[in-house]
């Protein structure tokens, strides 16, 4: 008597459970993934901001003032640098460098800025923080603060660790 060969395979409540496992860990592992990817970014904007102020600390000590800059963050005119990608539409994080708040005359104190960069409309950002942190900055008299979902937040421990 001849059987017919045993056909093996994967019966419909096999399959239901492996994708019911992979969506799991695609729900659990996703959210760590973007989260880790922010705080790099954030990482390299705070890099950023102290390169851009040592560059304003060496030019203080051999001109007594720090450097008039008129840089705005936009995408027709340049910025002291750009990170997150080799292209200027690639990259996160813009650094620009303005005066203190508390005061005008350039010679006396320094703000760095860095602001996550604009899409093309320039209205939406092209990095968008999960923590709604927009901006982060340092001045020359060493306060560090940073704007969190449109507020500032000088001691916001994701800003400045």
């Amino acid at each position: 008597m001849i059987t017919a060969p045993k056909v093996r395979g994967f019966t419909l409540i096999e399959l239901m459970i492996t994708v019911a496992v992979v969506g799991l860990l695609a729900a659990i592992a996703y959210p760590a993934y973007t989260n880790q990817i922010a705080k790099g970014r954030r990482a390299e904007c705070r890099a950023g901001l102290y390169m851009a102020m040592q560059q304003q600390e060496r030019y203080y000590t051999q001109y007594n003032r720090y450097a008039t800059q008129t840089f705005s963050i936009s995408a027709s005119s340049p910025v002291i640098r750009q990170f997150s990608g080799d292209r200027v539409d690639q990259s996160a994080c813009w650094i620009d460098s303005t005066t203190c708040p508390t005061d005008t005359n350039l010679a006396n104190c320094v703000r760095i800025e860095g602001n996550w960069r604009k899409k093309a409309d320039n209205v939406t950002p092209a990095f968008s923080d999960p923590n709604g942190i927009s901006q982060l900055s340092i001045e020359s008299s060493g306060s560090k603060n940073c704007v969190v979902n449109g507020a500032a937040s000088p001691n916001n421990s994701n800003c400045w660790p």
